[in-house]
């Protein structure tokens, strides 16, 4: 029997996470009762068709009203209306979840707000379509206690998730790194690349790679707005650090130099080679033989989930180029 059983909850934000949510609630008992409501209200039906609510609600008020336990899963920048909008129809006991990528702004708006209402902050490590199996990040704010802390750990133990307690600092920073500078990178590629004069020619130059590396910018811009204006400082460090990324890349370019740009490449490899096979650094385990293992970070914990497997340790005879590459020819 769920831990959650014949709770009443609310989702605000029926898209991606929201539905994804209830969707795995709802298939997980049948006895949870799932209210969703959405302003656009073309998502909450597709939500409702897809059995990710059992009821669809037309306002905050309907939504809200009697419920155990609120999740808003919407943009951050969403939130400050929302708690205006529902803080006069909450009961005392209930207890406020939200999936937002930067929790200092939610946090500030709460003790604003809704000084009296139990909230706390979580984030789905979320690397494929399912809400299950997965780590969860928990963010204590100024109004979480001890039973915010008990709600949101049989969510995602309802969830057959693995809640991991994550400083508010250390998730904003981490969250932008992964989740918003790949927006702000691929927004800077994409300027100087139509800002071009020559950028009509560059255009037939377009294909694959470009089009991977500015996948970011498909999502909504409101929602890549909101994640920028609500986390900047974070971002203005890690984008500094950045820049001094490329300069170091400026300076190996300068020189020339064959064996730092490979080395640098073949490193870079086989971080990404480590990532997409869930080469977890917090594992005890590693694979040394085959790729060198990193420190322990938790930063990991938003870039790769715990190790499925490993692999092999007999490493295959392979003729490589006096750079370290494997030869093609």
């Amino acid at each position: 029997m769920s831990k959650l059983d014949n709770q009443t909850i609310s989702i605000i934000g029926n898209g991606e996470v929201g539905s994804g949510i209830g969707a795995s609630l709802i298939k997980l008992n049948q006895n949870i009762i799932v209210k969703g409501f959405d302003k656009h209200k073309e998502i909450s039906e597709i939500a409702l068709k897809s059995n990710s609510i059992t009821k669809l609600t037309n306002n905050y008020e309907e939504c809200v009203k009697d419920s155990d336990i609120i999740i808003v899963a919407t943009p951050t920048s969403s939130i400050y209306e929302i708690f205006e909008s529902i803080k006069e129809y909450l009961s005392k006991t209930v207890v406020i979840i939200d999936t937002s990528d930067t929790k200092r702004a939610v946090n500030q708006w709460a003790e604003e707000i809704l000084p009296d209402i139990g909230i706390i902050g979580i984030n789905p490590f979320k690397k494929n379509q399912s809400f299950e199996n997965i780590f969860w990040g928990v963010v204590s704010y100024d109004n979480s206690n001890s039973n915010t802390y008990k709600v949101a750990s049989k969510l995602i133990n309802d969830l057959s998730g693995q809640a991991i307690n994550v400083d508010i600092m250390e998730h904003d920073s981490f969250s932008g790194l992964v989740e918003t500078m790949p927006i702000i990178l691929s927004t800077a590629l994409m300027n100087l690349s139509n800002d071009s004069k020559s950028w009509k020619e560059i255009y037939r130059f377009i294909g694959n790679r470009f089009n991977k590396f500015t996948d970011a910018l498909d999502n909504d811009p409101i929602n890549s707005f909101s994640s920028i204006l609500t986390n900047s400082d974070m971002l203005l460090e890690w984008v500094r650090i950045y820049i001094s990324e490329l300069v170091k890349l400026e300076k190996m370019l300068e020189k020339n130099s064959e064996n730092d740009i490979a080395d640098y490449m073949q490193k870079n490899w086989e971080n990404k080679l480590k990532i997409m096979n869930n080469i977890d650094p917090n594992t005890s385990q590693s694979a040394t033989d085959y790729i060198p293992s990193a420190s322990e970070n938790i930063l990991s914990l938003f870039v790769g989930s715990r190790a499925a497997r490993f692999f092999t340790k007999t490493k295959p005879a392979v003729e490589t180029d006096k750079y370290g590459f494997k030869k093609r020819v």
